[in-house]
């Protein structure tokens, strides 16, 4: 794995990159409190047939914090991957795998810019709760309120701390990987290390989207289209969902109708922590057109 900084709408962000640049890109984008660094383990697996880039979205591990008080906004994270996407690969189309918020924004992005993107993977990033409008007024009150009493994040000791902390969140994580993991989300501070995320991260999003507003991205993508998610996920603790199951098929109906459909058997949301290799093995069996029906799950 190589890191360097690049601006991007005038914000410095950091890049991970895998693998011999001559190979076939592949652009990978994290979720929410991740960093692009945790996709070392999934890319170990990648590297031998692709170039993997990943950034730290804005306000994330080692990338700039935005200067703006008010925080983070969803259609900033699309057009920054708009803008990763024309500096690395300007003239052909893309592959994407987006985790998590990652997969959100990138779904977003795909439907957007139907002509860029060639491939797609979102990986457990369905999860948007249909908000109805009339919990507008509550939301931007909320959003306000939380702005006068932000808190930043919690002190640890050291690196080994930090890494006992995300398995205890996070039991399946083995210890090893939970190592390199705070190694990359943190930075020192004079009492310890302390996640390196802007805390503002941690504010309730102001908007409400609802299923009519985030389903017409979607039902515009034309990529092929590979959607995992996790038997043992817990997206609904934001998605509030009464029949996750049924929930799920509803927003699968709205992708491209051959979109490929795997589930990850014992694993929670966090999928490229948890279980790289076998991630990768569905993702290579996609990307490569060898993807055997046998796989699919409903």
């Amino acid at each position: 794995m190589k890191s360097r900084k690049f601006k991007i709408h005038h914000l410095e962000h950091q890049f991970y990159f895998w693998g011999n640049p001559k190979k076939p890109k592949l652009f990978l984008f994290h979720g929410w409190l991740d960093m692009g660094a945790s996709f070392q383990f999934l890319c170990e697996y990648l590297e031998k047939d692709f170039y993997c880039i990943a950034p730290d979205l804005r306000g994330y591990g080692k990338s700039a914090h935005t200067p703006n008080p008010l925080g983070y906004f969803f259609a900033e994270y699309v057009a920054d991957v708009h803008a990763i996407l024309q500096k690395f690969s300007p003239r052909e189309k893309v592959r994407i795998l987006g985790h998590s918020l990652g997969g959100g924004i990138s779904s977003f992005y795909a439907g957007a810019f139907p002509e860029r993107v060639s491939h797609f993977i979102n990986v457990e990033g369905f999860a948007f709760r249909n908000n109805s409008p009339e919990r507008g007024p509550e939301k931007i009150r909320t959003w306000i309120e939380q702005l006068s009493h932000l808190k930043g994040f919690n002190t640890f000791k050291d690196l080994s701390h930090f890494a006992k902390r995300l398995t205890e969140i996070n039991p399946r994580l083995p210890l090893d990987r939970a190592l390199f993991f705070a190694k990359h989300l943190t930075k020192r501070v004079a009492s310890g290390v302390r996640m390196a995320a802007d805390p503002k991260h941690i504010l309730a999003e102001p908007y409400t989207l609802s299923k009519s507003q985030f389903y017409p991205f979607w039902e515009k993508i034309q990529a092929q289209c590979l959607l995992v998610y996790a038997n043992l996920s817990n997206m609904n603790d934001w998605v509030k969902s009464d029949n996750l199951k049924k929930e799920m098929k509803d927003w699968f109906q709205h992708f491209p109708k051959d979109s490929k459909k795997v589930e990850i058997k014992n694993c929670g949301h966090m999928v490229h922590h948890e279980k790289p290799e076998e991630l990768a093995k569905v993702v290579l069996e996609f990307l490569h057109g060898s993807f055997p029906r046998k796989r699919e799950s409903t």
